[in-house]
């Protein structure tokens, strides 16, 4: 036989391995089966084999062309990774690649269909086919199997509910509350519960073998109730319906009987149960509920309030005579049950003065289904109407509606003008000046006018809800408050007053006037409280009383008149001063009673005019006491106006000035004596001054007329002597001018005028004798000021001459400057000479004070200095070292008065 070859085409291998995949050498995908193709769907060719498969079994380290040699002859599992299918086969070398041939590893036919492969995908020599035929009859048996069984529990299940409804049936019956019982297709019970015994008050043996009719009949029974029982049970129909039941002792009670047949399986009548329900109480409240229900309708139909019942569909079920009259309806209120009410709204809609939106507002009250109370309607006629609306349920079903409509027309019409009173009360109270304040039984604030908020300070929402006496009170105002709160509950209204504090920290004195705030139904609510800011009224009574107490303990008199200058009130001091007692003073008029026949007319006739003027008066004026004798007072008074400027009283305070009248006649009498002496003493200086320089002038010609004539006869000596009898009368004659100027420096009249100080200094300087080796300078120009050219002339001339005639230097420096304050000048002179001894500088000013040998010198120069700056209210002193200098200051203002 020769050798056999076979030869397959790609058909033909499917047939035989449709599951095979072929495998080239670098590990790329080159052939799929066709089956292979259909379960692994998103293979495709040319792709590399270790990115779909891995090799489950047996373990390869890495899988290539080399290590195929391990996988021959074996059985190989391989994972196609992109799904979970598992691939069972053989790898075989074929030529120059690698053959995989196998089939999936399925368990269950569900696998198979998922995939949707059927037999015909499968090689008719795969084992796993005749497994899965088995797998899927096997599936098909369990399937009858288990349907079997779910009949047969569902039979078993059912006999054992009906079993146990039986037992709870039977359970039911016995102890059914309510009366049970059994009869035989004729009627005749043949069982029944304890509940039926209870009821009909028979015993089971006087029961069995009756029936319900014999049993149950009475003289209330109503026959025709009775054959709507007899001929449905006859008929083995179920029955419903109430009627009477007798009693044992002859009574009777209400009874719900209700039937049912019991038939067998072919629908053959066998028994009748009926239950029996005692339902004697409900019948007696249905009936009163009826007459309830009577006596309701005939209060309805009598109500002045109008009614309108309405079903679901808007039918009438019910309305009343007040509500035909509201809306001219000219029917009976019986007529109008069943009336369909849909288009009422549109017909009666002319009524309102709003009609469309009256119509709107019916639409959607209707459509909202919710209560609506006492809604106001305003009529064309100008009534008012108050509408409420009341959806009816019964079980959460809507079941229809009520309207009410009742007139109250008087009522708004009392509203409307019971709001423009309270409008008007509430304005008053808001625009008062009166603090108004509210609060309820917990001391909480529930109303606060605008004057409230402006005295306490707080805004009215800081008000509201808080407590009014934690807000300004201290603990005792505080308690206070609480104790006339609890007046307030028992009625009381009073007066009282407290300190409180401010929300800006003030602290004021209120005056409040409280009172109890009740409802409508007279029970207490509250306080209401107005508040009156008197602090400063407690301040005037403070100060009144102050100075009232002035006033009375108050050294000096003091008198308050009325409106008509006669006396009300007088001090101690008064009387004390005048010798009269109180009683002798009110009601007299003051200058009746204390003027006398010294008093000036001038000064009589200028307090008359003041006080007729209502205008101050200030004057001294001479009174009488009681015993007669005079005392200067003086006086100072003003009338007292109200707000009206009106005059009110006339006050006066009265000081004796009797001691100080005496002083200052003694002073005027000393005052004109020494005008006289100064006078006179001014006249005697005239004449001394005259009568002594005209001998010294004489004396002084004398001299020198001897010296001529005798030039050359006298001795040195001689000439020394004479010379030294001219310097002292020099001397004199300057001692004689020096008294002179001084005695009339505040004799002069002066003429006040801007004078340059700068100006004076330079005519002095340029007409005083200095000597050469003395400087006189001006460090900073030297302002203007006003006063007497003479005076100050004098002033500078004294200083700066002292200053040049003391200087003991080879070179001699006078400084003369200035600085300025606000209101003055201070000048200085500043010498480098001697210096002045500490001991006798305050003496340096005194009349004739010298400190030094100098033949110039008078002892007047800084006399006269010191008198010319008292004159102008001005100050000088100095500063002063030995052996160094001196400096002079003087301070003037720079505007004399």
């Amino acid at each position: 036989m020769g050798k056999l070859e076979f030869k397959f085409d790609e058909n033909s291998f499917n047939k035989l391995y449709p599951f095979y995949i072929l495998i080239s050498k670098d590990l790329k995908i080159i052939g799929l089966g066709k089956s292979m193709k259909k379960v692994c769907k998103d293979l495709k060719l040319n792709s590399n084999f270790n990115d779909n498969f891995s090799i489950r079994r047996p373990h390869l380290d890495a899988f290539n062309f080399e290590s195929v040699n391990e996988l021959i002859d074996q059985l190989s599992v391989v994972d196609y990774t992109k799904d979970r299918l598992v691939l069972r086969g053989q790898f075989q070398f074929l030529q120059d690649a690698i053959l995989f041939v196998g089939s999936p590893w399925f368990v269950s036919m569900d696998q198979i269909r998922s995939k949707n492969l059927v037999f015909n995908d499968f090689s008719i020599s795969d084992p796993l086919l005749d497994l899965l035929h088995i797998l899927n009859n096997q599936e098909l048996t369990t399937k009858e199997l288990n349907e079997s069984l779910v009949t047969i529990s569902k039979q078993k299940n059912k006999i054992k509910e009906r079993q146990e409804e039986l037992n709870r049936l039977s359970l039911v019956a016995s102890t059914n509350q309510s009366g049970v019982v059994f009869t035989k297709p004729d009627g005749k019970i043949f069982w029944c519960n304890d509940a039926y015994l209870k009821h009909t008050g028979y015993s089971i043996d006087e029961i069995i073998g009756k029936t319900p009719i014999e049993l149950g009949r009475c003289e209330a029974t109503d026959n025709a109730q009775l054959h709507k029982m007899i001929q449905p049970f006859f008929k083995g129909e179920p029955f419903s319906l109430q009627l009477v039941h007798g009693r044992k002792d002859g009574s009777y009670f209400w009874t719900r009987t209700r039937g049912q047949a019991i038939k067998d399986e072919n629908g053959k009548f066998i028994e009748y149960f009926a239950i029996v329900d005692d339902i004697s109480t409900e019948v007696e409240a249905r009936t009163k509920i009826v007459e309830s229900e009577n006596r309701l309708s005939t209060l309805i139909k009598n109500l002045e309030t109008g009614i309108l019942l309405e079903d679901q569909n808007r039918k009438i079920l019910l309305s009343n005579k007040k509500f035909c009259s509201l809306f001219s309806i000219d029917a009976n209120p019986d007529q109008l049950v069943g009336q369909d009410c849909s288009k009422s709204a549109e017909e009666s809609k002319f009524f309102f003065n709003e009609p469309d939106n009256f119509v709107k507002r019916i639409a959607k009250i209707l459509a909202e289904k919710k209560i609506v109370q006492n809604e106001i309607l305003s009529l064309v006629d100008g009534r008012y109407f108050e509408r409420s609306y009341i959806p009816i349920y019964e079980e959460g079903v809507y079941k229809g509606h009520l309207w009410t409509y009742t007139d109250v027309t008087l009522k708004v019409r009392y509203n409307e003008s019971l709001e423009k009173e309270k409008q008007k009360y509430s304005s008053i109270i808001a625009n008062m000046n009166l603090g108004l304040l509210e609060v309820n039984l917990d001391d909480e604030v529930t109303f606060a006018n605008q004057a409230f908020c402006d005295i306490s300070g707080f805004a009215l929402e800081d008000l509201l809800g808080n407590k009014a006496s934690g807000k300004f009170l201290d603990e005792e105002s505080r308690a206070l408050l609480e104790d006339k709160n609890k007046l307030r509950e028992d009625g009381v209204s009073d007066s009282y007053e407290v300190k409180v504090t401010t929300k800006q920290g003030k602290k004021k004195t209120w005056l409040i006037s409280g009172a109890p705030n009740y409802d409508l139904k007279g029970e207490p609510i509250g306080s209401i409280g107005i508040h009156l800011d008197i602090t400063e009224q407690k301040e005037q009574e403070e100060e009144l009383f102050l100075l009232s107490l002035i006033a009375e303990k108050n050294i000096n008199a003091v008198i308050i008149c009325n409106r008509n200058g006669e006396i009300e009130w007088v001090n101690k001091s008064f009387i004390t001063m005048s010798g009269y007692t109180k009683e002798e003073l009110i009601g007299k008029k003051p200058g009746c009673l204390l003027q006398g026949k010294n008093t000036s007319l001038e000064t009589i006739n200028y307090l008359k005019e003041q006080i007729r003027k209502g205008l101050p008066f200030n004057c001294e004026v001479l009174n009488y006491s009681k015993n007669g004798g005079e005392y200067w007072v003086s006086v100072q008074g003003q009338a007292l106006y109200n707000k009206k400027g009106e005059i009110l009283k006339y006050f006066a305070i009265e000081e004796n000035i009797t001691q100080r009248k005496l002083l200052e006649i003694q002073r005027e009498e000393l005052v004109t004596s020494l005008a006289r002496i100064n006078q006179e003493l001014e006249d005697y200086a005239q004449i001394v001054s005259h009568d002594l320089k005209s001998p010294l002038r004489s004396i002084h010609s004398l001299i020198s007329w001897i010296k001529e004539d005798n030039d050359k006869e006298f001795s040195e000596q001689t000439l020394q002597y004479l010379s030294m009898i001219e310097s002292k009368v020099e001397k004199m004659d300057h001692l004689i001018h020096g008294i002179l100027t001084y005695a009339k420096i505040d004799k002069v009249d002066e003429v006040i005028e801007a004078i340059s100080i700068n100006d004076i200094v330079k005519n002095i300087i340029e007409m005083i004798d200095i000597p050469e080796n003395i400087q006189v300078i001006i460090k900073n120009e030297l302002p203007t000021i006003e006063a007497d050219k003479f005076r100050m002339q004098q002033l500078f001339q004294n200083i700066i001459s002292n200053a040049v005639n003391y200087i003991d230097k080879e070179e001699g420096l006078v400084e003369v400057d200035f600085f300025e304050k606000e209101h003055s000048y201070v000048f200085s002179i500043k010498d480098n000479g001697p210096g002045i001894a500490l001991e006798n500088q305050e003496k340096m000013f005194n009349t004739f004070q010298s400190f030094t040998n100098s033949e110039k010198s008078t002892g007047l120069g800084l006399s006269i200095v010191k008198k010319v700056i008292e004159t102008y209210k001005g100050k000088i002193w100095l500063e002063s070292e030995l052996k160094v200098g001196t400096t002079f200051f003087i301070k003037l203002k720079k505007q004399q008065q």
